[in-house]
């Protein structure tokens, strides 16, 4: 009887002075897993409850050129992809540079993208010195590239022939013929300066903020000629308005398979294509960011939104969002060694 109450007591001693480690290892972590499973559960909840509103699409162009045809095809695939209106706003201007710096000083919540390509990630960058530019490609994530985009060299029906006899023009009167691009070191600048270099002609540049405004000034005969796409002069091409005079692309376009390419016309040098995308600012958390690449790439793989794409005449290029920021870091290089044989700099 004696060694049974010795034992109770001592029992009881250890309880009250937390001898069980079973005991303490519940009242440590009782707390401790409510609020890890709070955690991994909010966690989560926010990853599956994105995009909960509608997702705003920045366009570095404006209304009717080839970045905002391509932008509202696929936007549209997308919006009903995750389930959320797009809001498409036009912000053109600094050859795309408002626009990207709109981008990445946005709310880095993955409700707002953009589009980015050639121009303000390329020759814009390309072509700045000093810092002028007020962002790199390491303030950007890269969604998907979507596209590559053919230029082809359009002018008013009747006003030249063909490309030689706009070369044998410009030679003739170095300076007075004016070709347009749709923005100041936009890829149709680039273009339109390439073309001189290889030529040995000196057109004078006319800057627009948009193709489809160049394409105007064409047909009002304000300019001679301009740098193009495909998707923003092909109407006016099917109707007769503009001729063609040769494209950039290595190969001949489907869609004009009589207009001839540069290196045909023997200026392989000036054989190029320009190319287009989808960026959010770096700062978007990686979950988030990881919901809109599936998206995009879901849209740019829909054989709907493709043939879509081809119809405007563009080139379904699509590259995931890891490969398409190698694709223009590699470019970039590329594009500076354009731009300092073709004079353009800051």
């Amino acid at each position: 009887m004696k060694y049974i109450n010795h034992f109770e007591r001592r029992r009881k001693t250890m309880i009250n002075n937390n001898y069980y480690p079973i005991k303490r290892l519940v009242t440590f972590s009782v707390p401790f897993i409510i609020v890890l499973v709070a955690v991994v559960f909010n966690y989560s909840v926010l990853a599956e409850n994105f995009p909960t509103k509608e997702i705003e699409l920045i366009i570095n162009f404006g209304p009717g050129g080839s970045t905002d045809m391509m932008a509202r095809i696929v936007g549209d695939k997308v919006s009903k992809h995750l389930g959320v209106p797009f809001i498409y706003s036009n912000k053109p201007g600094g050859g795309g540079a408002i626009a990207t710096n709109y981008i990445i000083n946005s709310k880095p919540d993955g409700y707002t993208i953009g589009t980015g390509g050639a121009s303000n990630l390329g020759t814009l960058l390309a072509t700045s010195a000093g810092g002028k530019i007020p962002y790199s490609l390491k303030d950007i994530s890269g969604i998907a590239r979507a596209v590559i985009v053919p230029l082809v060299v359009v002018t008013k029906k009747g006003r030249f022939e063909n490309f030689e006899s706009l070369v044998k023009e410009a030679k003739q009167k170095p300076g007075m013929i004016m070709f347009g691009s749709w923005g100041s070191k936009s890829t149709s600048h680039i273009m339109g300066e390439l073309i001189n270099q290889v030529t040995g002609i000196k057109m004078k540049h006319i800057p627009f903020d948009s193709g489809a405004k160049s394409l105007v000034a064409v047909l009002g005969g304000h300019i001679d000629i301009a740098i193009s796409t495909p998707s923003t002069s092909l109407s006016n091409l099917r109707a007769g308005t503009i001729t063609a005079l040769a494209v950039t692309s290595p190969n001949r376009l489907d869609d004009i398979r009589g207009v001839p390419t540069l290196k045909e016309l023997g200026y392989p040098e000036a054989t190029f294509t320009s190319y287009d995308g989808f960026i959010t600012s770096s700062k978007v958390p990686k979950e988030r960011l990881a919901i809109l690449q599936v998206a995009f790439e879901k849209s740019l793989k829909d054989i709907e939104v493709q043939e879509a794409l081809k119809k405007a005449g563009m080139v379904p290029a699509f590259l995931s969002g890891k490969d398409y920021e190698a694709f223009l870091e590699s470019n970039l290089e590329m594009l500076k060694e354009v731009a300092i044989k073709a004079g353009i700099k800051d």
